[in-house]
């Protein structure tokens, strides 16, 4: 039985990998309620790509795909390799951090939005990264990627949840 100085313990926390654990278990059942449906989607992902490597970061499960995109889904982040080969290892090692952070604001903000972030996250980026005509505007005005508002508030998130430090884009 719990005395209430246990329950102080945790409810307070106990530092685990950056983040108390209370913090994480209540990031993790807020996923599977109230972000219900893109963690079920998340989860099937995940399980197609059982045999690649995984790790966790933060609150999120991350599997290294070869794939040139990345993707967050509820608390399943999926990311491809931005390595570039005229950039140094130290700025591919850079990129692939922030791409990293950027997929972890989707993560917070299916935390924030649960059932709006399907319509409201999901779908404006999935079209905004897939169709062509939009990468040609995206080029013909000199567009970042992170210029769409839900793009823009996943770095703007993940940076601060984060403590991470982007250049410009």
């Amino acid at each position: 039985m719990m005395d209430i100085e246990d329950i102080c313990v945790f409810l307070c926390g106990i530092l685990y990998v950056g983040m108390a654990v209370p913090i994480k278990i209540l990031c993790v059942l807020c996923q599977w309620t109230w972000g219900v449906v893109q963690n079920i989607v998340g989860l099937l992902v995940f399980l197609v790509t059982l045999k690649n490597k995984h790790s966790i970061f933060r609150c999120a499960v991350v599997t290294h795909w070869n794939h040139p995109y990345s993707m967050g889904c509820g608390m399943f982040i999926f990311k491809g390799d931005h390595g570039y080969a005229h950039y140094s290892d130290e700025r591919n090692e850079k990129i692939n951090h922030d791409v990293l952070v950027h997929e972890y604001g989707h993560t917070v903000q299916s935390l924030i939005l649960g059932p709006l972030f399907v319509p409201v996250i999901a779908i404006p980026s999935l079209l905004w990264a897939s169709i062509p005509y939009f990468d040609r505007l995206r080029s013909r005005k000199g567009l970042s990627y992170y210029w769409l508002y839900c793009e823009k508030w996943a770095n703007l998130i993940g940076d601060k949840v984060c403590g991470n430090i982007r250049e410009k884009c």
